[in-house]
């Protein structure tokens, strides 16, 4: 009986094998990757929205988010003096619901686009601000989350402030 073993080509080719095998595992998982970062500041912004348009009802006040080229702002619509902003930190801790003034900091690498209900053009933020008024109504408007790999748009509802319709795109989509 003969013992056989592999040739070196055999070796080779499965090593290669392996190896495309991996790269195409760590693009995939760079890909998602680059997905999960793009999509934290819209589920803030959800977060934030809903927040917003609950916050307005319940507390029969206007609230808003502000909407900064670097950031955005949960805030009430009237300026905060150092009397409210007291207030609304013990009657938020009373309510178990936290600081109600939240801020969201947008990674560098990702470049948030507004379009306001009328507009045609994106423009950054310069700052905007997207109202949630006592009715609990709030402008339709349209935000854009920008990075090298992909866009992801969103278009929110006026009556409810949750995504009316969102659109993905890689960047080689765009």
């Amino acid at each position: 009986m003969k013992n056989r073993a592999f040739t070196l080509m055999e070796i080779l080719v499965a090593l290669a094998i392996v190896g495309l095998i991996a790269a195409g595992s760590m693009i995939a998982v760079g890909s998602l990757n680059d997905e999960r970062d793009l999509r934290a500041p819209l589920n803030e912004l959800r977060i934030m929205a809903k927040k917003s348009w609950a916050r307005s009802m319940e507390e029969q006040r206007a609230w808003q988010i502000k909407l900064l080229p670097d950031r955005f702002v949960l805030e009430p619509k009237q300026p905060i003096h150092a009397d409210d902003l007291k207030l609304f930190k013990d009657v938020d801790e009373q309510m178990k619901r936290g600081n109600g003034i939240d801020s969201y900091v947008i990674d560098p690498s990702i470049k948030m686009e507004v379009r306001h209900f009328g507009e045609t053009e994106w423009h950054v933020a310069r700052p905007d601000a997207w109202v949630f008024e006592h009715s609990g109504l709030c402008e339709p408007i349209n935000i854009r989350f920008i990075s090298a790999f992909a866009t992801i748009t969103v278009s929110f509802d006026p009556l409810t402030a949750a995504v009316a319709s969102e659109e993905f795109l890689h960047a080689n989509e765009r």
